[in-house]
């Protein structure tokens, strides 16, 4: 970490400056004094320096502002101490801002490593750029090789495979993000798995790459299968319970009508009572067989979470 402190008039000319000259900004023995400070960088940071100054003026408050030069990575702290001059603080955080990447990189790679989802990404040359282990181990099983970063994404992929996944890779590479589902065979089991693809954009909104995630669906499938098998069940169980009650619904319905008409003597209207009781008892063995196999195949379905 590397401090200079410089003042600056409103204009952005340099009053004054304590340089440190282990900043590779600054260069001993070059006049830097009433000279332009948005000189000292790049093309593309002046215009925003330009307004952080024109702001520390007109606020009159502390101005703080983070930016790359270069490769360098700096923080620029001003405030106004004189009615035409502001105080500036120029402090070159490379070092720290390396070491903050690169422990955020390593924290992604890590969180990423314990996902059981396939992860990778290439760039537009189908150069590998990052992947976790459950794809580098996918990779390994179903290629016989190994694949490392920097391989090309195609290595050890020949004929129907390379056919089938180049016009896939290009689609996301030219800007479409989308998924789909496959039935897969490892030699040992089938499997379903789920493959989301999206392009990769820089700051330019530019597609610099395309990134992957292939996720394990089996047991979703699996239960969604067995959902479906239920409900065709439940069709065939509704079909075939309204053909069993037709017959004793249609027996009630007929001798209680005979009931009603009063057409009977007592003999035939006890025998009929007797029928309706027998019909009703066949109803109700005919529902309780109903609900047990509607439990029966409730508890077939697999619970998917």
């Amino acid at each position: 970490m590397f401090n200079s402190a410089l003042t600056v008039s409103r204009e952005g000319i340099i009053l004054k400056m304590d340089a440190n000259f282990h900043d590779p900004l600054f260069k001993q023995g070059a006049g830097y004094e009433y000279k332009k400070f948005f000189l000292l960088f790049d093309t593309a940071q002046r215009g925003m320096l330009r307004q952080f100054i024109d702001a520390v003026f007109i606020t009159g408050k502390l101005q703080c502002v983070e930016f790359y030069n270069n490769s360098s990575f700096y923080q620029l702290k001003a405030i106004v101490t004189q009615p035409d001059e502001a105080t500036c603080i120029l402090t070159n955080n490379t070092r720290q801002r390396r070491q903050l990447t690169e422990l955020e990189e390593q924290n992604l790679k890590a969180l990423v490593n314990t996902f059981e989802d396939w992860v990778w990404s290439f760039d537009t040359n189908y150069t590998l750029v990052t992947a976790n282990k459950a794809f580098f181990e996918a990779r390994r099983l179903a290629d016989k090789e190994e694949l490392r970063i920097g391989d090309n994404i195609f290595k050890n992929i020949q004929g129907h495979t390379y056919e089938k996944w180049r016009p896939v890779y290009e689609k996301a590479l030219k800007g479409e993000v989308f998924t789909f589902e496959e039935k897969r065979n490892n030699g040992i089991y089938e499997y379903y798995v789920e493959v989301y693809l999206s392009p990769v954009y820089n700051d330019s909104h530019e597609v610099i790459g395309c990134l992957g995630i292939t996720r394990d669906i089996t047991a979703r499938k699996n239960a969604q299968y067995a959902i479906e098998g239920y409900a065709v069940k439940l069709e065939e169980l509704a079909y075939k319970t309204s053909h069993d009650l037709r017959k004793p619904i249609a027996n009630i319905i007929g001798m209680s009508n005979m009931l009603v008409t009063g057409l009977i003597n007592e003999d035939e209207r006890v025998k009929t009572i007797d029928y309706i009781a027998q019909s009703i008892q066949e109803v109700d063995t005919i529902v309780l067989s109903m609900l047990a196999l509607i439990e029966q195949y409730k508890n077939s379905i697999p619970v998917y979470v």
